[in-house]
Formats: C-alpha cells, sequence, structure tokens
C-alpha cells in the first residue's frame, strides 16, 4: 500500500510537488488517511462495502466547490486505474473538533457558531429531488432492525414497540421536496478555527425531509457525549448545549415547520436506537431509550417537548 501511495502522490506532483512529505493518520474504519506535506488529506477508501457512499461524498464536493463551509475539493477518482480504490484529495481543514472549544466559547459566540452552521446547510438544502416514499424508507429500516432485536424484549416490552410502530403511518408522510442532507451533524464532524466552522465528512449523505437534518444534532444536544471523542468527551456538560435547537430555528425556521415534529423526532429514535441494538444487543441502556420512546409517542410525556412547531 504504501508504495501504491508514493507512486499515486508522485503522479499529482503539480499539486504537491516534489518529494512531497506523506504521513499516515492513524483514525478511520473504512476509509485509509493520509497527511500530505501538512496541507492535503489523501482519502482512500480501503472498504468496498463504502464505494457507494464514498462516491456520493466526491459528487457533493464537485457539486458545492465554492462553499466556504467545507474542505477544498482539490482531485477525486473512483476509476481504480491509478490504485484499485476510489480516493479524494481535500484540503487539510486547520482546527479542532467543535467538541474541544465548546465548553470554552460565550453563548454569544456559540449563538454565532449555529447561525454560521444554518448558513452552511440552507448551502447544502439548495438541492432537491423529488420525493420517495420516506415512511416505508422508515418502516423498512425498522423492521430490518427489529427482526434481529425483537427476543431481546420481553412479550409486554414487544407489544409497547408494536404499537408505537403502527403510529408511523401517521407521522412519516412527506409530499414535499426532499433536499441533500448531511446526514451525520454532530460537533465531531464541525471544525472549528478562529471563529469560523467547516463541515466534514459527507459520507451518510442522503436526500430527505429537512427535519431529518435536525435528528443526529438533536440526539446530541440531549446526549451531548454521546458523539464525542474519549478526549472531548470529558468536556461535555449538557447545559452548553441546551440553547442550540432555539438557535438553529432563529436562524433556519424552516427545519422546524413539520406539523409532526415532536413525533418525527421519537419515531426517528426507535430506529436509530434499534439500529445501534443490532451492534450492541448487550447495552441495556439502547433497550430503555428504545421502550422510552415507544411509549412516549403512545403518549407518554417526553423529552422532545421543548421541540417547538
Amino acid at each position: 500500500m504504501e508504495n501504491l501511495i508514493k507512486d499515486l502522490v508522485n503522479k499529482y506532483s503539480n499539486i504537491f510537488g516534489n518529494n512531497p512529505i506523506i504521513n499516515k493518520i492513524n483514525v478511520g474504519f473504512t476509509n485509509t488517511l493520509y497527511n500530505i506535506n501538512n496541507k492535503y488529506i489523501l482519502k482512500i477508501c480501503t472498504d468496498i462495502n463504502n464505494e457507494s457512499s464514498f462516491n456520493n461524498e466526491i459528487n457533493f464536493y464537485n457539486n458545492n466547490l465554492d462553499n466556504p463551509y467545507i474542505p477544498k475539493f482539490i482531485l477525486g477518482d473512483t476509476s481504480k486505474i491509478d490504485i484499485p480504490y476510489y480516493y479524494e484529495v481535500l484540503e487539510k481543514v486547520e482546527g479542532v473538533s467543535l467538541y474541544n472549544v465548546w465548553h470554552t466559547l460565550s453563548e454569544d459566540e456559540r449563538e454565532d457558531i449555529i447561525k454560521q452552521l444554518c448558513t452552511a446547510l440552507k448551502g447544502f438544502h439548495y438541492e432537491k429531488k423529488e420525493p420517495y416514499d420516506w415512511l416505508q424508507y422508515q418502516k423498512d429500516l425498522f423492521t430490518k432492525y427489529y427482526s434481529k432485536t425483537k427476543d431481546l424484549f420481553t412479550t409486554s416490552e414487544q407489544e409497547i414497540i408494536e404499537s408505537a410502530y403502527e403510529e408511523f403511518d401517521k407521522y412519516l408522510i412527506d409530499n414535499n421536496e426532499f433536499s441533500f442532507l448531511h446526514n451525520d451533524l454532530h460537533f465531531d464532524n464541525i471544525f472549528y478555527n478562529n471563529g469560523q466552522i467547516k463541515i466534514l465528512d459527507f459520507e451518510r449523505a442522503i436526500y430527505g425531509p429537512l427535519d431529518f437534518e435536525l435528528d443526529i444534532l438533536y440526539r446530541m444536544v440531549r446526549n451531548p457525549a454521546k458523539y464525542a471523542s474519549e478526549e472531548t468527551e470529558k468536556y461535555t456538560k449538557k447545559e452548553d448545549y441546551e440553547h442550540i435547537m432555539e438557535y438553529m430555528k432563529k436562524y433556519y425556521p424552516d427545519l422546524f415547520t413539520n406539523p409532526y415534529l415532536k413525533e418525527r423526532f421519537l419515531i426517528y429514535d426507535i430506529v436509530y436506537y434499534l439500529g445501534n441494538l443490532v451492534d450492541y444487543p448487550h447495552v441495556k441502556e439502547l433497550n430503555d431509550n428504545i421502550l422510552k420512546a415507544s411509549k412516549d409517542l403512545l403518549g407518554g410525556t417526553n423529552e422532545n417537548n421543548n421541540i417547538s412547531r
């Protein structure tokens, strides 16, 4: 692999220069990363199962070359001619994960960052697509995950979850245009440098209803440590995150217009935690989260009540 990378980098000597400094970055599960001259990031898709998502990211960067809130796209290739992998080159983003600094910022600085985030999202969301069957999409995910985890619940718990599933039809009908969504919006994917942000990692991007862009972000707001690295988890305090959704609504009210927003977040929680339970069947917290969201969807008191419609 190392010789392949050297040959690939040498091919682009017009960009990297002669005898560039290449350092492997020891992060990532589906991709292999290299730092070139401390100026560029070479991203190699070494997991064949991730190629479709990787190609989506390349297409996104190509369609958003002038967006100041994302890394500058240098090049990308899916031909497998140079090396037997998809690859792309991006500018190396300076700064740190927003998790690293959020606890140090004033509330005014935090609001400004969310304002920037909303501006960036509007830039992505302008790209529209005719709606597909969002209800069936979520129901198919539920069925896929629940079939693998059903036996982890008691009979009475199964009845609660299955009753909640019957409520999906009421709340997930979407007839408006779908937007291009980042679909992995949390602070580990937002870099901060001198008051400015850049959004990273578009491999999970999908087309969907606008409210779904809030799904992961709102889950992070409720449980900030959920998406933090081990290094930054110690900085996360729930009270530091309590105004984020308020700012999101102030600067991007279109994200909050669905009349069933509270119920939809509960459905998204059920599906999300079921998916996690497939991979971590012994984590009781996941069972508890699924049951809580199911009960709340069936009419209980829920913490989503602070999501204004």
